[in-house]
């Protein structure tokens, strides 16, 4: 029973024995969807952006307009000298020139708000996106370093074989180069493992 259960777990994980599957191509395609996706974001957002930076002009000049009016008008009302009706007329202009500076101000605050916000967005797409490009780099730089060990490998495994079944072998030294260019293909991509694992 115990052989059946150990033969049915080989056959549920055949990886295990094998070569790992080279996964750079997908995680590359994934970082390159994820750049796409946030590009396209970006892009919109910046249109939003230039749309509620128009909107924010004008109500800036509308307000300091109902400020100088509002202004105007209380002094006038201070040095008022005419008739009740003209007092009434002017405090009248005035309370309308406060309330149109109140609502102004609140809308241009609530504009600036969003404005604000959606630049706060902004700057964490751009921060997402240079961290996609340095992943980018490093991926790209781990995909290199493996297959110049891999073609290392086999030079070395081709010219040890050649040696081996000739009897001889006719350059010691080319056989030790290339098992330091090896090992130092090796160690890069091992260094660079780390420092990728520890600035993660």
């Amino acid at each position: 029973m115990r052989v059946g259960g150990a033969s049915r777990r080989a056959e549920s994980h055949p990886s295990e024995n094998g070569p790992p599957r080279d996964n750079y191509d997908e995680f590359l395609a994934r970082l390159d969807n994820a750049t796409a996706n946030l590009g396209a974001r970006a892009a919109a957002l910046d249109k939003a952006m230039a749309a509620v930076s128009l909107l924010l002009a004008p109500y800036e000049s509308d307000v300091r307009k109902w400020e100088r009016r509002r202004v105007h008008v209380g002094e006038q009302l201070d040095r008022s000298t005419g008739t009740p009706q003209a007092y009434t007329a002017l405090s009248e202009l005035h309370d309308m020139a406060g309330k149109m500076e109140a609502m102004l101000r609140a809308r241009t605050r609530r504009v600036s708000e969003k404005l604000v916000l959606m630049q706060g967005r902004r700057v964490e797409i751009d921060k997402a996106l240079q961290e996609l490009e340095v992943s980018r780099v490093k991926l790209n730089s781990a995909r290199v370093l493996s297959q110049e060990r891999e073609k290392l490998g086999r030079v070395f495994s081709e010219l040890a074989g050649s040696a081996a079944a000739a009897g001889t072998i006719s350059d010691l030294g080319l056989l030790e180069d290339l098992r330091e260019a090896r090992e130092a293909v090796i160690l890069a991509e091992a260094l660079m493992e780390v420092k990728g694992t520890g600035n993660g």
